[in-house]
């Protein structure tokens, strides 16, 4: 069962939102043939802020200001965004930026509430601009569809799949994933996809399925790297989702993925 939204959890004027598309999925194991696997040959150097971070229609409550203080805590400059001002960006504006950064919620309603125009520049400033891309869980989503009719199209594929908690009636829990490192940690999973099976760019794999969790791609000039589960999430997302988190916050996680997406450089995959 899909669900887009969900209720709030504790009494409060603000909706908390778990991810989800608003297209019928598919097998994450079909890869486009269109997917690089090397560095392109441009550079994407002259920006002038590191990230651009979205904050618009159906983002979960809290998760781009969680962004923004661990750009804040590395000394990356940054600015948040939300649908009508991105609306009001021409690709040279999106390319002034290291990375533009998506956040979690509901990926259907955010992709909705942007103009056709906007989902195209975005993906005109990450694949030929060669300006990073970054996506937790409905970010995730929407990087990835078959078009720019819905999403950004980032990589030409089918939708993206749930991972099997989604279909299982879960809509929260903690996940183990291990990391290419050879560590594993629990991350917060919300209503997330599993990854496609990039070629050399598996950062992540889910620790019961061995599906991918964190992956990374060249999206054209870009690099492109995705979580399906939020190693931002803030501290408070743990409390009001009832979750026990063994090994504290996963702040470090995102920051690399940020950091490896404005520099160009890949993150040690498997």
């Amino acid at each position: 069962m899909v669900k887009f939204l969900l209720p709030a959890i504790v009494a409060s004027v603000f909706v908390l939102t778990g991810c989800g598309s608003s297209a019928s999925s598919a097998d994450a194991g079909e890869i486009s043939s269109s997917v690089q696997t090397s560095r392109p040959q441009v550079s994407h150097t002259a920006f002038k802020t590191d990230i651009l971070i979205f904050q618009g229609s159906a983002t979960a409550y809290g998760d781009a200001e969680s962004l923004q203080t661990i750009a804040d805590a590395h000394g990356l400059s940054s600015v948040i965004r939300n649908s009508s001002q991105m609306d009001q960006m021409t690709v040279e504006e999106l390319a002034t930026f290291g990375a533009i950064v998506w956040p979690g919620g509901y990926a259907g309603q955010m992709s909705d509430s942007l103009k056709a125009s906007t989902r195209r520049n975005i993906q005109a400033a990450v694949k030929e601009r060669g300006v990073g891309f970054v996506g937790f869980c409905a970010g995730a989503f929407i990087a990835i569809s078959p078009d720019t009719k819905w999403g950004f199209s980032l990589i030409a594929q089918p939708t993206l799949p749930y991972y099997h908690l989604e279909d299982e009636g879960t809509d929260t829990a903690m996940v183990s994933v291990n990391l290419s490192d050879g560590t594993k940690r629990n991350l917060v999973w919300w209503g997330g996809p599993t990854l496609p099976e990039f070629p050399g760019g598996v950062i992540a794999r889910y620790g019961d399925t061995g599906q991918p969790a964190i992956a990374q791609a060249w999206a054209g000039n870009g690099l492109m790297i995705l979580s399906a589960p939020h190693p931002e999430a803030p501290e408070s997302w743990r409390g009001k989702l009832g979750l026990s988190d063994s090994d504290g916050l996963d702040h470090d996680i995102a920051f690399n993925m940020i950091q490896s997406a404005i520099q160009q450089q890949p993150m040690k995959s498997f």
